[in-house]
């Protein structure tokens, strides 16, 4: 499997997908493999277990999705299951973080959830890998949530509240808080940027080093080949049982990943929102009709959290 094989290898995207390495069993993509300094481009590993994981969260909720509409109770551990994974994280997540308007924005929060988990859970199991171990996977998801929470603000309030969300709410002489708010609204424009790029950073960060303990424990494996009979055993039967207890603290960290990946993206978003409709009152107008965004049910709760995800007043 991995055993003569360099531990990067088999974190890293490629074209070429090593099934068994001790037979030198390997699919070769399609794609240009001498472009880059040997890096190459085409459909990759990485690329087909995307589609994979899209098409099995299809596979499982399309049907499930017709079933609700007819408004039938569910029924089976099945149905029960995956049901009770949205309404986590509609009523644990969006909600508390997001306002009485969550469920406009629910929908993206499940599908980022659903796709980030089953990325992770791909590297659990043997011969597959985990996208999400690749920055540029990460990055693409990062960069959807940033874009996703600008055009949410703006379609809900208008470009002028929204941009005006960036600057900090001052009680100060006219010119001095222009002066001011100048100064500061790139520093938070910045700031979310760099917010979203540190969700790329941490989902990637966790994963690749998780997947590169479990293969260098791995190695230990070839490294003592032929040391003897009796160092070879112990070693082997040490380093299998050490990657199956940390394959247990893998699992739990796919789960977590996934949820903190979709958690502070609930959490920027409720921010931004906050603050931009507070600047649509300010000048008069409520953004398109939605002029209770926060008030309600869990409005106490989310006005406690967003403070530390969005801008200072």
């Amino acid at each position: 499997m991995i055993f003569a094989a360099n531990a990067f290898d088999h974190v890293l995207d490629s074209l070429d997908w090593h099934i068994f390495e001790v037979w030198h069993w390997e699919l070769h993509l399609p794609g240009i493999r001498s472009a880059f300094d040997g890096k190459g481009f085409g459909v990759t590993k990485y690329a087909i277990l995307m589609m994979l994981a899209a098409g099995l969260i299809c596979w499982i909720y399309f049907p499930l999705a017709k079933r609700i509409q007819t408004g039938e109770a569910p029924k089976g551990t099945f149905w029960n299951l995956f049901e009770s994974i949205l309404t986590f994280i509609r009523d644990e997540i969006a909600k508390p973080y997001i306002g009485v308007h969550a469920d406009d924005y629910v929908h993206y929060l499940w599908t980022v959830f659903l796709f980030v988990l089953t990325c992770n859970l791909f590297g659990m199991i043997p011969f597959l890998g985990s996208p999400t171990a690749s920055f540029a996977t990460t990055l693409v998801l990062a960069a959807g949530s940033f874009l996703f929470i600008h055009v949410s603000s703006v379609m809900r309030f208008g470009w002028k509240s929204h941009l005006l969300s960036f600057a900090p709410h001052l009680d100060m002489p006219f010119a001095m808080r222009v002066g001011i708010s100048l100064l500061l609204w790139p520093i938070e424009f910045v700031g979310l940027i760099i917010k979203c790029f540190v969700l790329a950073v941490r989902l990637f960060a966790n994963l690749f080093a998780g997947h590169m303990v479990l293969a260098t424990i791995l190695l230990f494996i070839p490294a003592v080949k032929g040391a003897g009979e009796g160092l070879e055993w112990t070693v082997t039967i040490a380093s299998v049982l050490g990657v199956v207890l940390l394959s247990m603290l893998e699992l739990f960290v796919a789960f977590l990943q996934a949820y903190l990946f979709t958690f502070l993206t609930a959490l920027f978003l409720g921010g931004v929102l906050e603050h931009a409709e507070h600047y649509a009152h300010e000048l008069g107008g409520h953004g398109h009709g939605h002029d209770d965004h926060g008030h309600g049910h869990g409005h106490d709760h989310a006005h406690e959290h967003a403070h530390p995800a969005g801008h200072h007043h």
